[in-house]
């Protein structure tokens, strides 16, 4: 790399400001359009948006050829605001200033091409050419691709990163290959954390009854019925309502996502319990893919590394925020539950995917060494 990258503090910045003037709201539109509350920000913030747009960014060795296109890189039901927002829109640069002209890459947030399941869906047929989402969302396709998503599998993030960028990973690349979806990268959401509005949950006890959230995927499920709680799944991009309706008293999802997406205004509780670690996935369609040439193809790989990085280094400044925004809006933390008794009962669900999957066990221990 031979220039600076991306100022990521800079980014995080706007993106805090963003979510402090209405993260709910969604943003349907391309990245470079203009919103009616960029152009009404104080002259001071225009300068910040001014001065991250002039920041170069990294420079790639490899001599681009090929023909012209466009790119859709789509968020699903993510919001701009976010970590993935930041990591997209690295990718996204680095794709536009170092494809010698040949690809144009433009990105699109929170359901503007529909949601995380369609996306999905449109990777296969090749109607979208890019997207990201959680990794709960391709299970339909490749059951494995939960295995990152056991409870308590991690303990830390450094040890969940390596794995998403070892054997296991690329393993998983593989099979999706097969099925008509490019694997690119592994980015994440991070660790999730409890939220409800019925109790402090400091014990699995304490979820009993309660209606819980849960991502598409058996285990998750599984897991959370484990603590006696009952489970609904609702796309993230009708959570909050969701939420605020009573349709579920609970979810969970990294700190960042809950500040961002202010589920804190309708769930007075929060209880870190780490139980989950969320890969996100970042794929393109294999019918977009055999359109490119190789030294294209190879860039987008080159990008889609880049963007993980910027996404982490956007997340874990974004973490290091969120606790102090909760408990400046009245919430009430539960920063040390009984991660033993919520353990205990979790492990009993890795059988789903270990057992009743082709490569579920082979990849746990690819995993665990």
């Amino acid at each position: 790399m031979k220039k600076r990258f991306v100022a990521i503090s800079l980014i995080m910045a706007m993106a805090a400001t963003t979510a402090a003037c209405g993260a709910g709201a969604s943003n349907n539109t391309p990245a470079s359009s203009s919103s009616s509350s960029e152009t009404e920000a104080p002259a001071e913030e225009d300068t910040e948006a001014d001065e991250a747009a002039d920041t170069e960014v990294a420079s790639s060795d490899i001599e681009v050829t090929g023909d012209n296109r466009t790119l859709a890189l789509f968020a699903g039901s993510i919001p701009e605001n976010t970590p993935t927002g930041v990591g997209l829109e690295a990718m996204a640069a680095y794709i536009n200033t170092n494809s010698n002209g040949t690809l144009e890459a433009q990105t699109f947030y929170d359901t503007a091409l529909g949601d995380a399941t369609s996306m999905v869906q449109g990777l296969q047929q090749g109607t979208v050419d890019i997207g990201i989402s959680g990794t709960a969302y391709f299970t339909g396709l490749i059951p494995e691709v939960g295995i990152f998503e056991l409870p308590f599998l991690f303990e830390d993030l450094e040890t969940a990163r390596e794995a998403t960028s070892g054997p296991a990973a690329d393993t998983i690349n593989g099979m999706f290959e097969e099925v008509g979806i490019i694997g690119l990268s592994f980015w994440e959401n991070g660790f999730r954390e409890l939220s409800n509005n019925v109790r402090p949950v400091t014990t699995p006890d304490d979820m009993e009854g309660i209606k819980m959230r849960t991502l598409p995927a058996d285990v998750q499920r599984a897991t959370w019925e484990a603590f006696g709680a009952m489970t609904a799944q609702i796309d993230a991009s009708e959570l909050y309502t969701a939420l605020q309706q009573g349709t579920v008293n609970a979810q969970d999802n990294p700190l960042h996502e809950i500040v961002s997406r202010k589920f804190y205004e309708v769930q007075p509780y929060v209880t870190l319990t780490d139980a989950t670690y969320t890969p996100f996935y970042m794929a393109m369609s294999k019918i977009t893919w055999d359109g490119l040439s190789e030294s294209q193809q190879n860039l987008i790989k080159e990008a889609a590394a880049v963007g993980r990085r910027a996404q982490f280094d956007a997340t874990d400044a974004a973490q290091a925020e969120a606790l102090q925004t909760l408990l400046d809006n009245g919430v009430e933390v539960v920063e040390d539950p009984d991660k033993e008794a919520f353990k205990e009962k979790a492990m009993t669900t890795w059988n789903l995917l270990t057992d009743n999957t082709e490569k579920g066990a082979e990849l746990l221990e690819m995993i665990q060494k």
